[in-house]
């Protein structure tokens, strides 16, 4: 399994000149391989391939002195990111590669660091990148026993500063694995509600709010970029001015990466079942309302880092849909037409006092239990032991017609049945229920 090990660096003057120096070349090289492809293109009508491309840098290097102050491999996976940017965009992935210009950030990458082209000195808190020399850097935590170094990338930040991100191969237990796909049931299952009054609300009743860490930064945030604005273009002060804007955001993106760590890791140590609802947030944030406090929830990273912290404690993590979780009644599954204002309900079904967010928190649990085909358990209080769930999400009763409610992520469009939502995948690597057929398949 890779692991990804992010260390800081201070380098001194003379390699902070090489490395800088480093990311220009790249940069050179980027744009001087793009324009050589859509030159073959649009004068000869031939496509340009990376091998074809590495042979013409192969040949540069003995013309160019600057190609040869950087490391081959560095050169060589300049061209493969191209490479891998032009395939992106042929599969509508991505847009059309662009050409760079000069910024204050970047990044170089070692491809192969394990044939000593890198090598890190934990004991001297040194990191020795070739062509640059051995790089103070400070490992906050160990290196992976029993572990291989395969690539490490040197990043400069906006706000002028310098990371090594090293990979390491790591060996995970095979209790891990097995574990992750077990039908055994799940001794601690929980169920996760995202959202942004509260960023996360738990099956068991539990509420964690919202940092809001951009909110509060925005004032500082607004009088540094208006000091941005009154500089001068290209002037010394400009630049100054510029790194105390991308230090302030970089603060921000720091103090994110904090928390959400910590509820990822205090989730995983209290509970082997965890699932999720699976938003669109690429949809959510079209809402121009909300797209500033949807970013700085930071959903996604919050998921991610569950994830793959779950795969190396044993745990199992579940996606499931989000559609109609806040509005189904998780005892009787009936579906309560509300507004998005109404936080609290009496369910039309079943006549019970409901919270909007552990309501949907418990379906959501009660969904991961059906995707991951295990037996529930009690959902929610007071809730007797229902049979061996189906391998499919529970269907949505409905007590009346039920019309449109405007609320991100819960709007069901007329015409739509709970037979038509899709299964979600097990991101930690159980197979899926997609050897039973589905209803009406």
């Amino acid at each position: 399994m890779p692991t990804a090990l992010h260390f800081r660096l201070y380098p001194s003057k003379k390699q902070e000149a090489r490395l800088s120096r480093t990311l220009t070349v790249c940069r050179h090289l980027w744009n001087d391989a793009l324009a050589h492809r859509r030159q073959r293109w649009q004068v000869e009508g031939k496509s340009t391939s990376y091998n074809y491309q590495q042979a013409v840098l192969t040949g540069e290097r003995h013309v160019n002195k600057e190609l040869l102050g950087v490391y081959s491999q560095v050169a060589q996976d300049v061209l493969h990111r191209l490479d891998l940017a032009f395939k992106a965009f042929f599969k509508h992935q991505s847009r059309y590669p662009r050409f760079k210009k000069p910024t204050q950030s970047g990044s170089f990458t070692y491809p192969q660091a394990y044939n000593r082209s890198v090598k890190p000195n934990v004991p001297k808190r040194r990191l020795y990148l070739s062509k640059i020399g051995n790089v103070t850097a400070i490992f906050h935590r160990p290196i992976p026993k029993d572990s291989r170094l395969k690539t490490c990338t040197v990043v400069r930040t906006p706000d002028g500063r310098w990371y090594a991100s090293l990979v390491f191969e790591e060996i995970v237990p095979l209790q891990n694995l097995g574990s992750a796909i077990s039908s055994q049931q799940p001794k601690t299952p929980i169920g996760v509600d995202l959202g942004l009054l509260s960023l996360i609300a738990t099956s068991n009743g539990q509420t964690v709010e919202h940092p809001r860490f951009l909110r509060k930064a925005e004032e500082r945030l607004k009088h540094l970029q208006r000091n941005l604005s009154h500089r001068n273009c290209g002037s010394k002060n400009r630049l100054k001015a510029r790194r105390r804007v991308a230090s302030q955001h970089s603060k921000v993106r720091r103090q994110r990466l904090d928390f959400n760590h910590k509820i990822s890791t205090n989730l995983i140590r209290k509970h082997d079942f965890i699932a999720f609802e699976d938003l669109r947030i690429k949809n959510m944030v079209k809402n121009h309302r909300l797209a500033m406090s949807i970013h700085d929830a930071g959903w996604g990273q919050l998921v991610r880092l569950t994830e793959y912290k779950a795969l190396k404690a044993g745990s199992r993590v579940v996606r499931v849909p989000a559609a109609y979780s806040t509005q189904e009644c998780y005892n009787c599954e009936a579906f309560n037409k509300i507004d998005l204002g109404v936080r609290e309900f009496l369910c039309i079904g079943c006549g019970r006092h409901l919270n909007r967010d552990h309501n949907a928190a418990n379906v959501v649990l009660k969904r991961g239990l059906a995707i991951a085909c295990l037996t529930a358990i009690n959902v929610g209080q007071d809730l007797s032991e229902f049979k061996p769930v189906e391998t499919r999400p529970m269907l949505l009763q409905t007590t009346g017609e039920a019309s449109q409610v405007e609320e991100t992520g819960t709007t069901r469009p007329h015409g739509l049945k709970a037979h038509d939502l899709e299964l979600w995948e097990d991101v930690t690597g159980w197979p899926g229920p997609s050897a039973s057929p589905r209803p009406g398949r």
